[in-house]
């Protein structure tokens, strides 16, 4: 019998010749004919990995994300489920650094439905997301422009940043922890491995960079350094509120010193410049909080500027306020707190201790004249992300701040403006000079938007608070709150609305002592206002810093009600030293 082989696909009865055949034609079938189907073989397919998160070493990280960079805007036509990057990075702003618009944090899943389609298994869609290059473009997006004071295309850490982030390891890494850093409390299921393993990794980079600077094998301005390092300090207190990161300042103040001595380009001159003042507002931050010894020295080394009639504060492109402001306030706040550390420790009155004492006082008087002859200059001509008179204001606030802390700390000096107290207590002082200066202040941020320049305001709040204590005590009915907020009570604070009411109530429910004065009840509306600035905060800056603020307010504020009617004065920094309530406020 002879072999007919038959066809595995189509009619065995058709020709070559012909597309189908004689039987498929009659029954309106389509006939397959001769032609073979494309069928998938799963046989020698591996099975997905699905913990892996990205590429495994550098460049192909960059590659991916330049790819998802250059694509990002374009719709996609695949069935897949894809991850979406919204819009690539620039030199430019491209928002308001907010925190709170989960649309632009959260990689956005996508998937294309079919009317009666059969839904897929839902445990072999895995989300495609690319972490590093989320993380990189989060930085753009968002980061840069809430670290920074000032955010614009003439902000030299995002021109920077955009320049070196592909082809700088070290920048790399950095931007990934400090971007990490920023989401780890929003997004932890996300981003908790990412922010815990990026900061050792940038870390091992700047370690390599420094022998790098320190042997002289690097010759050129270390610009991707110092970057990282200013990155690191910032980033450490938003995953742990108490951690100061003050190992990375220290290293980028060796960096910085070894570079006065080298002969620098008119650009390296210029981002030598710009690394400096960012030094000294990140060490100023510290003057509040730190006590290591070897960092309030340097602090109250720093020089005043020059003994002229009137001193131009010139704004700094990151930082806002203007250097020689920064400077005066660092240095102040660790003047006071060298002071209050030297009375603190000491059991009894020396001769050693008033040698010091009158050190002190010496060195705030030269302070004040110096702050008392710092103007804001006009910036018309300067292009900025925010209004001339809104960056005259902040830069006025940061003055009489450093001016509140010097009053508060040395009674002696507000007495030479005061003559006729010349004999009387502290408290009568504090009450005619003290507090009127910290309601000023209080004015000043009301006039500022809670947007406005949102990274400094936090310090602002917190040194205000130490100058609004009462001058006696005011009494609430128990249906309202009592606003002297202790440090143990867990519940939030009243609302303004709710504040208002207390301080406007019904005229026939008097709900304050008829002796209440004026001055109470402006103290308490600026309490209110001043935590209602922090609470606002803390949906645009990282968290946990604000809310540290907000604790050591409420003790600060504890401990002054307190000892109303009593001589006792405590002093707002031996509140955060009794209590630890310490962070990077900025």
């Amino acid at each position: 019998m002879k072999n007919k082989q038959k066809s595995r696909s189509g009619c065995q009865t058709c020709k070559h010749r012909r597309p189908s055949c004689h039987n498929c034609t009659q029954k309106n079938f389509d006939c397959p004919g001769y032609e073979r189907p494309l069928k998938w073989s799963t046989k020698h397919e591996k099975p997905w990995n699905a913990t892996v998160s990205g590429p495994e070493n550098f460049s192909r990280l960059v590659t991916t994300a330049s790819e998802v960079i250059s694509k990002s805007g374009q719709s996609s036509s695949s069935r897949s489920p894809t991850t979406r990057v919204t819009s690539p990075p620039s030199p430019g702003p491209q928002s308001s650094g907010r925190l709170d618009d989960g649309d632009t944090l959260v990689p956005i899943i996508k998937r294309e439905e079919t009317p009666g389609a059969e839904m897929p298994d839902n445990s072999i869609l895995q989300p495609v997301v690319d972490i590093p290059s989320f993380l990189i473009e989060h930085w753009f997006q968002s980061v840069c422009g809430s670290w920074s004071a000032l955010d614009s295309h003439a902000n030299p850490y995002r021109t920077l940043t955009y320049q070196l982030w592909s082809t700088s390891t070290l920048v790399f890494h950095a931007l990934q922890a400090i971007s990490a850093a920023s989401l780890v409390e929003r997004l932890p299921a996300v981003i908790w491995d990412t922010a815990r393993t990026a900061p050792s990794m940038a870390t091992e980079a700047i370690k390599k960079e420094l022998v790098s600077f320190s042997t002289g094998k690097n010759t050129k301005f270390p610009s991707e350094l110092l970057l990282a390092l200013f990155c690191m300090s910032s980033s450490m207190a938003w995953r742990e509120s108490r951690e100061l990161g003050l190992r990375y300042l220290r290293q980028a103040r060796g960096v910085l010193k070894t570079l006065e001595t080298w002969e620098l380009s008119d650009e390296g001159k210029r981002l030598f410049e710009f690394f400096r003042g960012c030094l000294i507002y990140e060490e100023m931050l510290r003057s509040v909080v730190s006590q290591d010894e070897v960092d309030l020295k340097n602090m109250l080394s720093w020089p005043e500027p020059p003994e002229t009639a009137l001193v131009k504060a010139v704004p700094h492109p990151w930082s806002g306020v203007s250097t020689d402001v920064f400077r005066l306030f660092g240095k102040a706040v660790a003047l006071c707190k060298r002071s209050r550390t030297r009375w603190r420790h000491n059991g009894g009155t020396s001769f050693k201790l008033l040698q010091g004492a009158m050190k002190d006082m010496e060195e705030a008087i030269s302070v004040e004249e110096a702050l008392l002859a710092i103007s804001a200059e006009r910036t018309d001509s300067v292009h900025l992300p925010v209004h001339d008179c809104d960056l005259r204001s902040m830069t006025d606030a940061y003055r009489l701040s450093s001016l509140l802390q010097l009053y508060e700390n040395f009674p002696d000096l507000a007495i030479k403006h005061m003559p006729n107290l010349a004999d009387a207590d502290t408290a009568t002082v504090w009450n005619a000079w003290v507090t009127p200066l910290a309601l000023q202040i209080t004015a000043i941020l009301q006039g500022l938007s809670a947007s406005c320049m949102s990274r400094i305001q936090p310090l602002l709040c917190l040194c205000t608070s130490s100058g609004l204590r009462f001058e006696s005590k005011v009494h609430m009915t128990t249906r309202h709150q009592s606003y002297l907020l202790n440090a143990e009570g867990g519940g939030k604070p009243p609302t303004a609305i709710a504040m208002q009411r207390s301080i406007s109530p019904e005229p026939e429910t008097p709900l304050f002592d008829p002796n209440v004065t004026p001055n109470s009840i402006k103290i308490l509306q600026a309490r209110c206002f001043l935590l209602g600035r922090l609470e606002k905060l803390e949906l645009r800056l990282p968290s946990k810093p604000i809310d540290v603020a907000k604790q050591l307010i409420r003790a600060v504020w504890s401990a002054y009600d307190e000892e109303i009617g009593t001589p006792r004065r405590t002093h707002w920094q031996d509140v955060m030293s009794d209590t630890g309530l310490h962070s990077v406020f900025g």
